[in-house]
């Protein structure tokens, strides 16, 4: 048995430090469901919110306690969702790291937990679960290696702890085992609440390079698994797959996705751990905000193009089937949103645009019509006056009011007739397409006469500052990799609107050309650059930008056989090709540069090449 001094188990005198909680990552499985939180201290808590897991590190110099520490750094392992949580101790961490997968005798999800000590010494580890009950009803109990919370499994440790932090009249769960008054018997009686909150910790020795693996149960969306005592307490803890064998797991599942090695920090690594993420906020049957809250219909078509647009079809084709579910008798998708009913003609047509897939296109047609009538009845009104009928009932997804909000649902009207159209050009449906061409026509007629502008909110053009945005989101998001909104701190919305921004910077095909990186600025001159397998209309682009002085080369490949034409704007505006492979030397880049006098009293422009360094070219790979 490993012994404890005195000095491990003192309290200290100083304040702990303490951090907000309103900051965490999402993790869980794809395809069985379960999803589990963690916050910044490494604090767990299951979608129910019925409990709550903190972790104490009784150490050389005092106890430690997660919730109330800032010496606790996080990362994602390989840019997968195997969160790791340090706590910072004299001479190392404490390492949890936490991870989901599926229990193979069961079929029931899990989040699998470990502590690593990794400090020079042993210590003392408390797992302390709590339980908000205002009416005293539910009660932690344990049994055999199994932790229950009003008679249902909530985790199952490897090995049995030593001691039980349990409140009594000394004080809190955390002062008895801090004060080093924890029992050594768990109470037959089980633990309930004192003040509202029932709490119970489990206390390990973890001698130095030691774990203490645990497994938590999640909730299950496969209605023939079983979140019981007697099914929990037969999983074999041991058995579970290893935080190496889920990251391969999750890197495979990455591999459809295209590769974009951009000239930015950390570009790469957030890709990838928002393209984790993504494909766990979309592992259910509904898209969902923490803890069960269904994304609005604009939200769930911006998260079906961001997984096109990555590559990841059969995730992104489920969410636009699963959608053809909620389409109304007449033709809407909410009666009280065009965007949303927009949206989904959008997102439909992009996935054939992108795909490709023929059959899908056929089996959307009369989908895509009902919704195309349904849009075309909003849209009238009477012509040479401004009436009513015109987008003037009914909401929208966005804070959007009056003439703003006709705008946008205008802008977004006709953006859904050119998806429509040319998914029903595809579809072998010419006169359902020249319906929609006349409703295009009129539309923009329409507004024209009321001086709306095309472009604005609702018309999906690309950020003008899209360089500027991804840097402010990977100062932002790291080290996991989550934007929050004000609805959740791990926004799968933000997720989607990460990866379209990075996207939009490496390609743009929305106009029926494929502009390659329309987002390049001088920020980058000289810097390399290459892209893999990027989903266009094209087909599966692949290209590089290489330097020769001034000049950048360009090499590209296309894998597809549809015919298209290829532009670089952003670079030379001069240079086109409709060739599926090649290479050219564009002209140098040119960058108009505004001057001011510093007292302010003239501006002038004037346009001068770049000169980057050479790194001698380079072959396309």
């Amino acid at each position: 048995m490993t012994s404890y001094t005195s000095d491990q188990l003192a309290v200290s005198t100083q304040a702990p430090e303490t951090v907000s909680g309103d900051a965490w990552v999402v993790v869980g499985t794809i395809g069985a469901g379960g999803r589990a939180k963690i916050d910044r201290s490494g604090v767990i808590t299951p979608e129910t919110e019925v409990w709550s897991l903190d972790w104490w590190v009784g150490a050389e110099d005092r106890w430690h306690s997660a919730s109330r520490t800032a010496l606790v750094r996080q990362s994602l392992t390989e840019s997968t969702p195997v969160v790791l949580s340090a706590m910072r101790m004299p001479g190392g961490e404490i390492e949890q790291r936490a991870w989901t997968a599926v229990d193979g005798a069961t079929g029931l999800p899990v989040l699998i937990v470990e502590f690593h000590n990794a400090t020079p010494v042993p210590v003392a580890l408390a797992l302390a679960f709590s339980c908000a009950d205002s009416e005293e009803s539910a009660v932690i109990d344990f049994s055999h290696g199994l932790v229950t919370v009003a008679g249902v499994p909530v985790a199952l440790f490897s090995r049995e702890p030593s001691r039980y932090g349990i409140a009594s009249e000394s004080g809190s769960a955390e002062e008895v085992t801090v004060a080093g008054n924890a029992i050594s018997v768990f109470p037959e009686t089980g633990v309930r609440s004192v003040d509202g909150v029932a709490t119970a910790a489990f206390v390990f020795p973890v001698p130095h390079t030691a774990t203490v693996r645990m497994v938590l149960p999640l909730a299950s969306e496969n209605p023939q698994t079983t979140n019981d005592v007697a099914t929990v307490a037969r999983m074999d803890v041991g058995a579970l797959p290893p935080s190496d064998r889920v990251v391969s797991g999750w890197k495979a599942q990455l591999a459809r996705a295209p590769r974009f090695d951009l000239p930015e920090r950390q570009i790469e690594e957030a890709i990838d751990g928002a393209r984790s993420h993504l494909l766990m906020h979309v592992a259910g049957v509904e898209p969902l905000r923490w803890p069960r809250t269904t994304v609005n219909g604009l939200e769930r078509s911006e998260l079906t193009l961001a997984l096109d647009e990555q590559g990841l079809f059969a995730e992104a084709q489920r969410l636009v089937v699963a959608a053809m579910e909620l389409q109304n008798a007449d033709g809407s998708f909410e009666r009280s949103c065009v965007d949303v009913t927009a949206s989904w003609i959008v997102s439909a047509g992009r996935h054939v645009a992108l795909t490709g897939d023929l059959e899908f296109a056929e089996h959307s047609v009369e989908q895509v019509a009902s919704a195309v009538h349904w849009l075309s009845k909003r849209q009238r009104g009477r012509r040479f006056r401004r009436t009513s009928g015109f987008f003037a009932s009914g909401d929208a997804s966005q804070p959007i009011a009056g003439d703003d909000r006709i705008s946008y649902d205008a802008r977004w009207t006709a953006r859904a007739y050119r998806s429509a159209i040319a998914l029903l050009d595809f579809a072998g449906q010419p006169d359902a397409a020249l319906v929609v061409r006349l409703h295009l026509e009129a539309l923009g007629e329409e507004m024209k006469l009321r001086g709306i502008d095309m472009s604005g909110p609702g018309d999906g053009a690309l950020l003008s500052n899209a360089i500027t945005r991804l840097r402010s989101d990977l100062l932002e998001g790291e080290p996991l990799w989550t934007w929050p909104t004000d609805l959740d701190a791990h926004d799968p919305a933000r997720t989607a609107a990460f990866l379209r921004n990075v996207r939009s910077i490496v390609v743009d095909d929305d106009n029926g050309i494929v502009d390659l990186l329309p987002g390049f600025g001088e920020q980058w001159l000289g810097q390399p650059a290459a892209m893999l397998r990027v989903p266009t209309i094209a087909g599966s682009v692949s290209f590089a930008l290489r330097w020769h002085g001034a000049r950048p080369a360009l090499l590209w490949e296309v894998e597809s056989e549809r015919s298209f034409t290829m532009t670089c704007t952003s670079i030379d505006s001069e240079w086109s090709t409709t060739e599926s492979r090649g290479e050219a030397l564009l002209a140098a880049p040119v960058f108009a540069h505004i001057h001011r006098h510093s007292g302010g009293l003239y501006e002038h422009e004037h346009e001068e090449s770049a000169e980057p360094p050479s790194d001698g070219g380079g072959s396309f790979s």
